[in-house]
């Protein structure tokens, strides 16, 4: 089971008659009043019933014809055959044919559950490879604006000492007020307490501070982080504080960062 439903190798090998007793009596009565697993099982069994019919067909031997003619031609002349004795009577034996289709319904049939189990093993590796090529489209765009905000000639680079809560700490912000654009980079900032995050601000010229949003010392460490921030906003001074883990919506924690514009 898988969220309450039926797994598709389950469903497979019910169609198939090879699930224990038990486990075909709990699949069938799950199947009864699922509506989900109801049409799956129906696509399962169409799926089986297919590669039984797509077994190759045999061609009769040579001599089937004449042995047929051979049994009928008495009744054609009329003539009557006395019943054989009960001592020649004989357990009627499967038809040749049934030998050869059988295993290769069976054959077909594994064949048909392991290239439905490399689908999947495909489909998830695919999935993980546009997971991965979004998240580098998403860096590359990142770096694009990286590289355009700098480029600016309006965007100012303020630098951001360490207070007596964090005096070995240091940082750089990038902002371009015309955009509203934040780039910023924060090291050497103390081990965080549980449960806390580092938040940074633009104090602007006028009114309350702004977030520019949470972050972690080990995201400053690979590189800028990015903020947008409302445009046309004159800053007076950008500052990191410690605060709650999400964040705030003012500055409440201590300074670790500050840098007047």
């Amino acid at each position: 089971m898988t969220e309450g439903h039926i797994r598709e190798e389950d469903l497979e090998l019910f169609a198939l008659g090879a699930l224990p007793d038990d486990n075909a009596a709990a699949v069938q009565a799950h199947v009864s009043t699922c509506s989900e697993c109801a049409p799956r099982l129906a696509e399962v069994r169409g799926r089986v019933a297919l590669l039984a019919l797509a077994a190759p067909q045999q061609k009769p031997r040579a001599d089937a014809k004449e042995q047929l003619l051979s049994r009928i031609a008495p009744e054609r002349r009329g003539e009557r055959q006395s019943p054989p004795r009960s001592d020649e009577r004989r357990t009627p034996s499967a038809p040749w044919w049934t030998w050869v289709l059988v295993p290769a319904s069976l054959a077909l049939a594994v064949i048909c559950l392991l290239l439905s189990w490399q689908n999947r093993e495909l489909g998830q590796q695919l999935n993980k490879a546009q997971l991965v090529e979004r998240g580098m489209a998403n860096e590359k765009r990142r770096a694009e604006e990286v590289a355009r905000t700098l480029a600016l000639p309006d965007t100012v680079t303020v630098k951001l000492a360490g207070t007596p809560q964090a005096p070995q700490a240091a940082g750089v912000v990038n902002f371009n007020q015309r955009f509203g654009v934040m780039l910023y980079v924060a090291q050497q900032l103390p081990a965080l307490p549980a449960g806390k995050t580092y938040q940074m601000w633009l104090v602007p010229a006028t009114g309350a501070p702004i977030s520019a949003g949470v972050f972690k010392p080990e995201e400053t460490a690979t590189g800028l982080l990015t903020a947008q921030v409302p445009p046309n906003t004159a800053p007076k001074a950008f500052a990191v504080t410690i605060e709650p883990d999400g964040g705030v919506p003012q500055p409440t924690g201590p300074q670790v960062l500050l840098g007047a514009s």
